[in-house]
């Protein structure tokens, strides 16, 4: 990638210190057990802002241009092997979302097996809420931005509003690329940068994606993961309403691609119409893929068990999230998300596109669903091909997480005899996947394991 940027941040670091000892939004998972390290360091500089220049259609070509400047003091955090040795030469460059007014590394989440197997991560405190929220969040009373967590810490940051958080997200990206006497990585030399962002960040990407890579051209890649069909402003603002519905241009330069659950086909931007994902729903090209993952939510199970105990270590009053482990979705969306990293990564190299896939089949503003009510269509999984639970991505429970209703005894016992029976299909369904691209061998690995001691049809 040859960088258009012209625009160089400052990086110092490691930072350390503070009242509480380690930094906001510090994994909860064990990373130093898969041989990772984390790090956090400051990233200072002068952002420019960008205009729409004219209105913006559906196509998403977005023209924009240049607005006022200002200066900028953010964080990154940073997790890379510890040995370099294993370093795959990928970084994935995640868009902090902020909608719980705290920066949240939900993809991390999602796809830390795949990114702990030799890739570095990086998080970006691109926008201003994750660095000057005094509260108001969803997620407690006491959950807060950096500067009001740990002023002692914190206290140099000086975020200029979102108008200037594209460029911030570019000017980390180049600063990965061409470190000057701090380098974050730590000598770890880049192959690569893949952008990423979920939720209220993967709107922000589409507008990335759309308005900015074309004048920054940092990154050699993009996932989309879990918008709705629209993007989000150039400012202020969760959504941008107009235009919707919102698509990925064709003429970009590098591979982008979009992952989707139930939850975005019509529940998360307010239900059926132009602001549905069905709404902005494209066919794929050499450069664009989209996989709609049948059986999967918005949020789900896996996701929150990450998060909840790095938001209780974090904060002093916040919501018992606990307590929807059991009732929300806990779908296959983490193996699939792994599978499409690895894929991007393979792709943006140069090397074959990722499978296309078939859209999730819906009819009159709904979910089309078999005869236990997973959702027809879509990306594959043996969880839904062989399944023991009803898993969807609609509201039942809880807002944008789904459910999960397993299968009583009497239904469980008419599809699977036996545990022989039960899994030799799954693991027939999990090489399906595999053949697909939709699932990595190793990933199938496991699952075919958790079937063979699971007590299904004994």
């Amino acid at each position: 990638m040859t960088l258009h940027l012209n625009r160089s941040a400052l990086v110092s670091g490691p930072i350390g210190g503070g009242s509480h000892g380690f930094p906001g939004t510090s994994t909860s998972l064990d990373i130093a057990a898969a041989g990772y390290v984390e790090r956090e360091f400051f990233v200072s500089g002068d952002a420019v802002s960008y205009v729409a220049a004219e209105d913006w259609a559906s196509d998403g070509q977005w023209s924009v241009t240049e607005g006022p400047t200002a200066r900028f003091t953010t964080r990154i955090l940073v997790r890379t092997p510890t040995d370099p040795s294993r370093f795959n030469g990928t970084v994935v460059v995640e868009w902090l979302n902020v909608s719980g007014n705290t920066d949240i590394d939900v993809d991390f989440g999602h796809m830390n097996e795949e990114i702990t197997r030799g890739y570095a991560w990086v998080g970006v405190s691109a926008q201003a809420a994750g660095i000057t929220s005094t509260g108001g969040s969803g997620l407690g009373d006491g959950v807060v931005g950096l500067l009001t967590w740990d002023p002692e810490r914190y206290g140099a940051l000086d975020h200029p509003g979102d108008h200037y958080s594209y460029d911030i997200f570019s000017q980390v990206g180049a600063a990965l690329r061409a470190p000057g006497d701090v380098d974050p990585l730590g000598g770890l030399i880049p192959t690569q940068l893949l952008a990423a962002g979920q939720s209220q960040s993967g709107f922000r990407m589409l507008t990335y994606a759309n308005a900015v890579h074309s004048h920054a051209r940092v990154f050699d890649g993009m996932i989309i993961h879990a918008r709705g069909g629209i993007g989000a402003p150039l400012g202020d603002g969760m959504m941008l309403m107009d235009p919707a519905p919102a698509r990925v241009r064709t003429d970009l330069d590098v591979p982008v691609f979009q992952l989707i659950t139930e939850t975005e086909l019509f529940e998360l931007c307010g239900g059926p119409g132009p602001t549905s994902f069905v709404a902005a729903r494209q066919p794929d090209t050499d450069l664009i893929r989209t996989w709609e993952i049948a059986g999967t939510a918005h949020s789900d199970a896996y996701s929150l068990k990450i998060l909840h105990p790095q938001y209780v270590r974090q904060f002093s009053d916040i919501r018992d999230l606990a307590a929807l482990f059991p009732i929300v979705n806990d779908g296959p969306q983490r193996y699939v998300a792994n599978a499409a990293l690895r894929g991007l990564r393979q792709w943006a190299a140069g090397g074959a596109a990722p499978t296309s896939a078939p859209v999730i089949d819906t009819a009159d503003n709904a979910v089309l669903r078999d005869r236990h009510g997973n959702a027809t269509g879509g990306v594959r999984t043996p969880q839904l091909d062989v399944p023991i639970a009803t898993l969807t991505g609609e509201l039942t429970h809880v807002p944008h997480n789904g459910a999960t209703i397993t299968f009583d005894a009497a239904t469980l016992t008419e599809l699977y005899p036996s545990h022989d029976v039960y899994v030799t299909a799954f693991s027939d369904a999990a090489r399906r996947a595999v053949d697909s691209g939709f699932l990595l061998p190793e990933d199938a690995a496991i699952l075919i394991a958790d079937a063979q001691g699971s007590d299904v049809g004994r």
